[in-house]
């Protein structure tokens, strides 16, 4: 969903993955409401503290996965996200995109058909499909949400308006129609 990508892709836009890309994370959570997601589990009765935790936790495994010189990890691979899944996850090939979405666990990956392999033939080129060219913070974290709001007020139908807001990511294509 493009309005939760826009908060997401400022972890994925530098052109290196390497251990500070791992919390190079977007500040507009708020305005993505990426909280709601984790709503539900303070409702069925979990602690928000613990929710918090398992969170942190959550984040603390995933540092380790944006290590690009970690060799092949044998039968933890099947089970476990690691980094030679996680590079996939992080390349802007056409043939990895979407691709390998496990935080921790990588089964759920295989099960719906969202797990890819590495290809010998086709190494990852990390970054955005159209590469990021500014270290400016504010241009990182705000450049999706520009294209969001450039593309919703050329909108010629409400339709195309849920799409260009709610739709998948455009890769820079708007739908204008």
């Amino acid at each position: 969903m493009r309005w939760l990508w826009a908060t997401h892709s400022v972890h994925h836009s530098p052109n290196e993955l390497n251990l500070a890309a791992a919390y190079r994370l977007g500040w507009t959570q708020r305005l993505s409401a990426g909280p709601v997601f984790f709503a539900p589990l303070v409702l069925l009765g979990f602690a928000p503290v613990i929710v918090g935790a398992a969170l942190g936790l959550n984040l603390l495994y995933q540092f380790w996965l944006h290590a690009p010189w970690m060799p092949r990890l044998g039968p933890l691979e099947w089970v476990l996200n690691t980094p030679a899944h996680h590079r996939l996850h992080h390349a802007s090939n056409p043939e990895y995109l979407d691709s390998n979405f496990g935080g921790v666990l990588i089964v759920f990956d295989r099960c719906f058909g969202s797990f890819r392999q590495e290809r010998a033939d086709v190494p990852p080129r990390y970054g955005l499909v159209e590469p990021m060219s500014s270290y400016n913070p504010f241009v990182i974290g705000s450049h999706e949400w520009i294209a969001i709001a450039r593309d919703a007020l050329s909108s010629r139908s409400l339709g195309c308006l849920i799409d260009n807001i709610l739709g998948p990511p455009r890769s820079g294509r708007s739908l204008v129609p």
